[in-house]
This record gives C-alpha cells, sequence and structure tokens, in this order.
C-alpha cells in the first residue's frame, strides 16, 4: 500500500453498501486496515440512509441510523468508531452523531455548492458552540470549551470552494494540496495543537494512464516525506490527532480558563479597532501631506493614535519636500508601518525578475530591494542611496512594525525571514477579514499575522450586487447606507464570539481627494481599469487617471471618517499594529496610557 510505504497513517471512511457487503461476503478489508493501525470511520451520506427529506427528520431517526451504519463497521472488523464526516447541513447533526457516540468530525463542506466556508480554514482544532446551518457556520466555527464534538480543520488553503481544488485533474490538485500545506505550515502554532490532511476518493486516482497512484507516490516522496524526517510533519489519523487535541486541552484548562482580573476586565470586553492609512501617493505630494497632517490631527484630538503604513518613495519626497509630515508623525507618537507598490518585485506580477533565482540569491535580492533605492522609472536598484524598508526604518528611527508583502508564497518566506530579521513583528496576510474566530493570533515565521475579523471598509447596500467603498457613495441617493459610523455600530453589535474583535478601518490617503485609480497606477497599468502591468522603462509622465473630489465630497469623508474616530475613542480600544503585538505577546489587554 502506498501510504504504508512512507509509513503513513490514513482515517479510512466507509458507509453501507459497502461495509454490509463486506460482512456479507467474509471481505477482510476493513479488519485488514484497523489491524495495520489505521482508522475505521463513518462517512455518511444522509440522502442515501435517511432520504431525499432527511433535512426534516427527527434527531433521534438520525441518531438510530448512524448507529446502524455503526455497527456495520464494526461486524465489519472496525473498533472504537469515533470520527463521522457527513450531514453538514442538518441544523442538529452534532446532537445526533453525539447521540449515537460519536465525538470528531472533519471534512465540512455545503454539499449543495461543494464549498466549505473560509471561517473553518485553520490548523487548530475546536469544540464547535452550535450546528453548523446552511449560509450560516459562525456559532459552529466559534469554540466552547464544554463542546461534546472536535472538530478537525482540514487546513489553510487559498480557497473553500472544492469543485476549485478538483478542477484541474489529480496532479493540479497534489500541487494545491503542496499550496495549502505550506500556508497551513506557516500558520502553525507552536503552543497549539496543528493539524492537516487531505481527502482523497479512490476514483480520484484513476487518472488518464492510470497515474493517479504513481502521482500520490511521487507527492508524498517529494513533499511529505522529507517533511516528516525534519519532524515538521507527524503521521497520525483523526482519532490521534483529537487525541492529542484532548490531551492539550487538559494541560492549558487553568490558562484557558482563568478569568481576567478586575483592573481589566473593562478593556477586554471592548472592540479593538484599528485605524490603517495606506501612504502611498508621491504623485500628489502635497494633498498626500496635507491629508496626513490632517489626519494625525484628528488622531491627537480624541487622544488615540492611527497607523500609517509607507511606501519608501511617499517617506523620500515627504523628507526631501514636507520634512514636517516626518516631523509630526513622529512627535504624535502615531505608529509608522511598511508596505510596497510597483514597480518593487515584492508586488505581485512585478517579480519576473525574482522568480528565476534560486533560494539563496533570491533571498539576498529580497534584502537588497529592502536595503536601497528603487529606481521608480526603470525599477532599478541604486546602490549608492538606502531605500526600502531599511530606508523608512532609518527616516522614523524606528522599525515599521507591520509589512504588507504583496507576492506569491515562496518570495513571501524570504520577505518574511528578512522583514523580521530587519525588526518588524507582524504582517498583512489578509487585508480585510480572515481572522479565526478562537485563534486570533497566528504567525509565520515570527511575525504576527495582523488580526482582522470584520473591517470598516466597504460593502453591499440597496440590493448591490458588489461591494462598494463607502467613500466613493457619500454624495449618492443612498448614502446613508454607506455612513461609515452606522456600520460600526452594526458590525460591533452584531459581533457573537466570547473574545472582542479586532476590526480594522481601511483606506488610502488618496481616497480623501481623488476618484477613480491612484494616480501612479498609469505608469506601471495598462487596459480600462488599469490592471494589464506593463513593462521598464515606465513612464512617468503618463496621464493622470484620477479624479479630484469637490471641497463638498471631501468635507464629507472627512467629517464621516472623524466621526468613526471621535466613537472609537469613547467606545473601544483604538490600537496600532504595535499594540497588538504586545497584546499578543502577553495577554495584557492594557493599552499605553491606560
Amino acid at each position: 500500500m502506498i501510504v504504508e510505504k512512507h509509513h503513513g497513517k490514513m482515517t479510512v471512511q466507509a458507509q453501507t453498501p459497502f461495509t454490509s457487503s463486506c460482512c456479507k461476503n467474509n471481505e477482510p478489508i476493513i479488519r485488514e486496515l484497523a489491524g495495520k493501525g489505521h482508522e475505521i470511520g463513518l462517512h455518511f451520506h444522509e440522502d442515501a440512509h435517511l432520504g431525499s427529506n432527511s433535512e426534516k427528520l427527527a434527531p433521534s431517526v438520525w441518531s438510530a441510523v448512524m448507529r446502524e451504519e455503526i455497527e456495520w463497521l464494526r461486524r465489519a472488523g472496525a473498533e472504537n468508531v469515533s470520527y463521522w464526516s457527513g450531514g453538514n447541513i442538518y441544523p442538529h447533526i452534532l446532537e445526533a452523531a453525539s447521540s449515537a457516540g460519536l465525538t470528531i468530525m472533519s471534512d465540512y463542506k455545503n454539499p449543495r455548492k461543494q464549498e466549505a466556508d473560509p471561517l473553518l480554514l485553520a490548523v487548530n482544532p475546536w469544540r464547535p458552540a452550535g450546528e453548523p446551518r446552511e449560509g450560516d457556520v459562525t456559532e459552529f466555527a466559534r469554540h466552547d470549551p464544554a463542546g461534546k464534538i472536535i472538530y478537525l480543520p482540514d487546513g489553510i488553503f487559498r480557497s473553500a470552494d472544492f469543485k476549485e481544488r478538483k478542477a484541474n485533474g489529480i496532479a493540479a490538485y497534489f500541487d494545491y494540496l503542496t499550496d495549502g500545506l505550506e500556508r497551513s505550515l506557516y500558520a502553525a502554532n507552536k503552543d497549539k495543537i496543528n493539524v492537516f490532511h487531505i481527502t482523497l476518493h479512490p476514483g480520484e486516482l484513476k487518472a488518464p494512464g492510470g497515474q493517479g497512484v504513481q502521482i500520490l507516490d511521487d507527492w508524498l516522496t517529494r513533499v511529505i516525506d522529507p517533511l516528516v524526517a525534519a519532524g515538521k510533519l507527524q503521521w497520525a489519523t483523526f482519532s490521534e490527532m483529537a487525541g492529542k487535541y484532548a490531551a492539550w486541552e487538559k494541560q492549558w484548562e487553568a490558562a484557558t480558563s482563568a478569568a481576567p482580573s478586575s483592573s481589566n476586565a473593562s478593556t477586554r470586553c471592548k472592540p479593538y479597532i484599528t485605524f490603517a492609512i495606506n501612504t502611498h501617493d508621491w504623485v500628489n505630494l502635497d494633498e498626500s501631506a496635507n491629508t496626513i497632517l490632517k489626519l494625525v490631527d484628528i488622531f491627537s484630538k480624541y487622544k488615540v493614535r492611527g497607523d500609517f503604513y509607507l511606501t519608501a518613495p511617499i517617506t523620500e519626497a515627504y523628507a526631501q519636500k514636507r520634512p514636517e509630515v516626518i516631523k509630526v508623525l513622529k512627535e504624535s507618537g502615531m505608529t509608522i508601518s511598511y508596505h510596497v507598490r510597483p514597480p518593487s518585485p515584492i508586488y505581485l506580477n512585478f517579480d519576473q525578475r525574482l522568480k528565476a533565482l534560486d533560494d539563496a540569491a533570491l533571498k539576498q535580492a529580497v534584502k537588497d530591494y529592502e536595503t536601497y533605492r528603487l529606481d521608480l522609472a526603470t525599477g532599478d536598484l541604486d546602490r549608492s542611496k538606502p531605500g526600502g524598508y531599511t530606508y523608512v526604518a532609518k527616516v522614523f528611527q524606528t522599525a515599521p512594525v507591520c509589512v504588507s508583502p504583496q507576492c506569491d508564497q515562496r518570495i513571501r518566506r524570504f520577505c518574511e525571514e528578512i522583514y523580521y530579521a530587519l525588526g518588524a513583528r507582524m504582517e498583512v496576510l489578509y487585508h480585510e477579514e480572515g481572522t479565526h474566530p478562537d485563534n486570533p493570533f497566528q504567525y509565520r515565521q515570527g511575525l504576527l499575522v495582523r488580526p482582522s475579523d470584520f473591517s470598516i471598509t466597504r460593502w453591499r447596500a440597496g440590493g448591490g450586487q458588489k461591494e462598494v467603498f463607502w467613500w466613493d457613495r457619500l454624495m449618492g441617493p443612498d448614502a446613508r447606507e454607506f455612513d461609515p459610523l452606522a456600520r460600526l455600530k452594526s458590525e460591533a453589535a452584531g459581533w457573537r464570539n466570547s473574545r472582542p474583535p479586532f476590526i480594522t478601518v481601511l483606506i488610502h490617503e488618496n481616497n480623501f481627494y481623488n476618484s477613480g485609480p491612484e494616480s501612479w497606477k498609469a505608469y506601471y497599468f495598462s487596459g480600462r481599469h488599469f490592471d494589464v502591468p506593463l513593462s521598464a522603462p515606465y513612464n512617468l509622465h503618463a496621464p493622470n487617471p484620477a479624479e479630484r473630489r469637490s471641497p463638498e465630497e471631501q468635507r464629507k469623508i472627512m467629517e464621516a471618517y472623524e466621526s468613526m474616530v471621535a466613537y472609537a475613542a469613547a467606545n473601544m480600544n483604538v490600537v496600532t499594529s504595535r499594540d497588538i503585538v504586545k497584546i499578543a505577546q502577553t495577554g495584557s489587554a492594557k493599552l499605553p496610557d491606560q
């Protein structure tokens, strides 16, 4: 057997009529698999066992049929059946399974859509607080220490769409799994139990030409075996994973159940909110500078801090022509973070000069691009002048806390290593939302992934099919539906997790005074939507595609933004990336100046 050849273990999921046929024909395969240390679990197709209206049946009926299926597994040679998959959109599946004696679940997906839910893309198991419901897994994704079922997530993949994963054949599927495994390893927390698994149907290995089994064997040899040998992976059945998690729960029970002290209890119950300003408009320098000065005034007025994500080119432009911006940002105590824009090769689709490099050369190249000045017209480095992350740190005399590399996984891995060495302590992995409800603090190579449960940035309203940025609708007939303060209050009130949410209010400084594409996009992109990357040399005199907002619209946007700052200062914990790093490290919710 291929898996045994690689010293691996499987959880084999079966159901009738396969199991009943094994019993009637004295087929020993289930007994033999169990005897070799593989686990036997229940794969439950509800319509096959309960009929087409199964969702209307009582939990007791489901439980009785599940017990019948478990009995067939035992007759066929299985022992201690504790795992099942299936019944995902039945609103009482956890109750029914628990009553049948099952304790472990995995492989959730909506069978009608063949999709999971992004909330379930994780590496740390949990005990669901509520049943999964079609279209809403919020309670299912929330942890309840008293829950009877342990859920084992698949891992972290770039999509929750199962159709996408398997759309291009078995070879492409294993490439997808490799990418998911890499993401999951990055997200692993050494202080918790981390799990990852792949699910295969035998028929999926029947690739054209009979190469499916060989592809699996090659993948295990090339990807899994080296990670196991290096101690980064360990084979386990689902029951063994759940057993490790249950043991971890007992070990950490005292720490996880400890109540917050009275001195910081009021702080803990308030939402955390970050005002992140991406700052990059070196083309319209005066407008950019004036906007930043105004925002610093607003934050200072309400005695809170903003988180300013600056590029090296905008920092250089401020230093040369508007040095008061640098001075005010430093003296006001605002948090400085860092991000990149074209033509930096750390930006997706501008990374051709990095992709062909071997690992050693790639690591050095990333370090060089974050050390020396980038020529905005050619994309080349000027090694006679400082640039990148190092330059921003030098100008502000502090290491930018959060970084936002926008590149593929291989390049990102070296970016993370370099940024951490240079002093960064957080990175942006998802811009607006994506934080696991019960594990908000994930790390990648030492960098905390910026947590964000939801963002006050864009949404649908009035029956619209497309999410729209709130600042683009304040002059329209539906302006009331895009009031950001009303949205903030509504989203915060709807939070149902036991911990406070992390909220991100994200905006770019040019959004306050311009509409349409950023001015610099015409230099580096073509096409109607400026989404087709150009090649060097770049025309830094291309027509400006941005449109200046009217004074009235600019005023409304700034007033709406200030209303959020004022409300958050009075009712929430306004934090920056620097504060969140401290909270994650110490577990303390005490913030600066509190």
